[in-house]
């Protein structure tokens, strides 16, 4: 360890977007902010989940050269592996089913000429049997209109031609497209993360970075996972974002929910054997059986190996296979009744965090921090503005209460097919991300948010960058960290504290406060209200209170501190709409508090509890 890590005087949190390969930005960004500040809190989606859990295990290796290990993180992705490509580029090995089509897509991608060109003779060239079929009507009437028999021979050959053509292109596509249907067998990704078709060219992705968390952890090989709890007993917490479709939901791991179950067989195909062996040995406790006796009850929260975490976050829709977990579905009638050891499973899918919410930025969110939660942001650069070949220029973090108050624009081109192309990818892109982008531009929250900017060529889901590529944006990461250090640390870390910070807290202060008191106002109106024809809330809480109460009974004890609350909160509330003091001067735009679903950030949610407590 050099003593450029050694003693942060300053603590923060971190908050990292998914973007795939555009990861690479985050590795030197972290150790740039570890160098000032402690890690306490760390979080991401998808590829923001790597870097996440990357960043909790350095953290909790600080004293064991964890951070220098993550700041050569860069050149190590960028090293030339066995067969000449990056070892970036050999994490995404497609399984034999998918391969055809993982050589066929990326090939194209990568092509530096026609890329339709490219696509079309990748096709021919991993699907040569169809494309073989498909041609033979056509060859045969080429070869009667040569051999000059039935109707005229140029016109037998131009007809051949034609069906030869034709014949080929829907014959190939059907073949692909048969093909693509049986990707679904394998997790609907064409590849697991495990070593596939090719394997001999590298290290797959989830065996790689299992061995990079246990070695940024200081774990010698072939010790026991790294586990959240390994992390909370370190001071360190961990949460990374998956998506469960089958409940149409967000989810923040580890969750604490005792309701899910794995096939460890399944398993042991999309993770190291040694991480499914520690799953299977650490159940979380209490869990009662299900009828199915190939599954085991999920691990504790604190149990857990942060790589399932992670590789659960990570499953980029197509590209990366889907995690299929079990779950007793109690809107079934048959699992309503039966006994518990008879209760059937179903399959519950997950998939890439950054579906529902690819920059978190409200994971360790509070009222008023204790210390700055950066995050973050990747994006294209802004209309009319190009690259720099100075590193620190090509990211924004907003200087100014007035900075990063507009969200950005994604013009839509006039008209055909493209334009039909680029509206479905809006329309997309605005389902996925609206929540993140009102985020983005709050008080309080775009001071402490650094976009680092891209172009087409870098990151994404270009799997092979070539290294100097790599390099470039690993430095964009890094400068826009010392962004941050510059305006929340300032000068003297943790000695003279820093305009940036204190201006933060004030912001976040007034915003907060702000929200708080036009909830107060709604909530003092409506409480007063006397037309809904219900039991007035009066007499279910406030002063006196005595009113039949129809779920969710407190005992006489705890209804009189109900009572005295609601009494606080009503005359708060007639207070703060007297004399609203600051609204004129107050952070824009205004936030408003809701009553939101916790998606396990704060807490698990045990839905048979919850049944059982109405």
């Amino acid at each position: 360890m050099t003593d450029a890590y050694s003693h942060p005087k300053l603590t923060c949190d971190i908050v990292m977007k998914g973007g795939i390969t555009s990861g690479v930005i985050y590795p030197r960004a972290v150790a740039e902010l570890a160098r000032t500040y402690r890690l306490s809190q760390v979080g991401g989606a998808s590829a923001g989940a790597i870097a996440a859990a990357a960043a909790a295990a350095a953290e909790l290796g600080r004293h064991g050269g964890g951070f220098e290990e993550l700041d050569r993180m860069p050149d190590d992705l960028a090293a030339p592996a066995p067969g000449g490509r990056s070892t970036l580029a050999t994490f995404f090995q497609p399984t034999r089913t998918a391969a055809p089509l993982f050589r066929v897509l990326f090939g194209a991608m990568e092509a530096e000429g026609s890329k339709p060109a490219a696509l079309v003779g990748g096709l021919l060239r991993h699907f040569p049997v169809a494309a073989l079929l498909g041609a033979l009507p056509g060859l045969v009437l080429i070869v009667l209109g040569w051999l000059g028999v039935g109707v005229g021979g140029v016109a037998a050959i131009v007809g051949g031609v034609l069906v030869l053509l034709v014949g080929v292109a829907v014959a190939v596509a059907w073949s692909a497209l048969r093909r693509f249907g049986r990707v679904a067998d394998d997790g609907y990704g064409m590849c697991t993360g495990m070593p596939g078709d090719g394997a001999a060219q590298g290290t797959a992705l989830t065996p790689w970075l299992h061995a990079k968390i246990q070695s940024l952890a200081g774990r010698a090989p072939g010790a026991p996972p790294v586990t959240f709890g390994d992390l909370k007993g370190s001071g360190v917490t961990l949460r990374t974002m998956t998506t469960n479709l089958t409940r149409h939901q967000p989810m923040a791991m580890p969750w604490s929910t005792r309701e899910y179950f794995f096939d460890p067989e399944e398993f042991r195909r999309l993770f190291p054997s040694d991480v499914v062996d520690w799953m299977v040995e650490h159940p979380a406790p209490g869990v009662s059986p299900v009828a199915q006796a190939n599954l085991r009850p999920w691990p504790g929260e604190d149990d857990l190996p942060i790589i399932v975490a992670t590789r659960m976050s990570l499953s980029f829709p197509v590209l990366i296979s889907a995690v299929r977990l079990w779950a007793v579905d109690y809107t079934q009638p048959s699992n309503q009744d039966a006994p518990r050891d008879q209760r059937v499973a179903s399959s519950v899918w997950f998939t890439d965090g950054g579906l529902c919410a690819n920059l978190p930025v409200h994971f360790f969110d509070t009222p008023l921090p204790r210390h700055p939660t950066f995050a973050f942001n990747l994006g294209p650069f802004p209309l009319g503005r190009g690259k720099s070949a100075d590193q620190g220029e090509n990211s924004y973090l907003p200087t100014s209460n007035l900075g990063g108050h507009q969200r950005p624009w994604f013009p839509l081109p006039s008209g055909g097919l493209g334009g039909w192309l680029s509206f479905g990818a809006l329309m997309v892109h605005t389902a996925r991300e609206w929540v993140d982008g009102a985020q983005m531009v709050m008080p309080g929250y775009r001071d402490r948010i650094v976009t680092v900017h891209h172009d087409d060529s870098e990151g994404g889901m270009n799997l092979s960058m070539p290294p100097e590529v790599v390099t470039a944006l690993a430095e964009r990461g890094r400068l826009g960290a010392a962004k941050l250090v510059r305006t929340f640390a300032g000068e003297r870390p943790g000695v003279v504290p820093a305009k940036g910070w204190d201006n933060h807290r004030w912001i976040r202060f007034r915003t907060a406060a702000g929200g708080l008191g036009r909830w107060l106002v709604a909530l003092e109106r409506n409480y007063r209200d006397t037309t809904s024809g219900g039991t007035p809330y009066d007499e279910l809480a406030g002063p006196g209170a005595d009113g039949d109460l129809p779920s969710y009974r407190p005992s006489a004890a705890d209804r009189e501190v109900i009572n005295e609350r609601a009494a606080g909160m009503v005359g708060l509330a007639q207070k703060w709409k007297d004399n609203d003091a600051g609204a004129k001067t107050a952070p824009r735009p205004a936030p408003q508090l809701r009553l939101v679903p916790d998606d396990g950030t704060a807490s698990g949610l045990d839905l048979a509890e919850e049944v059982t407590q109405q």
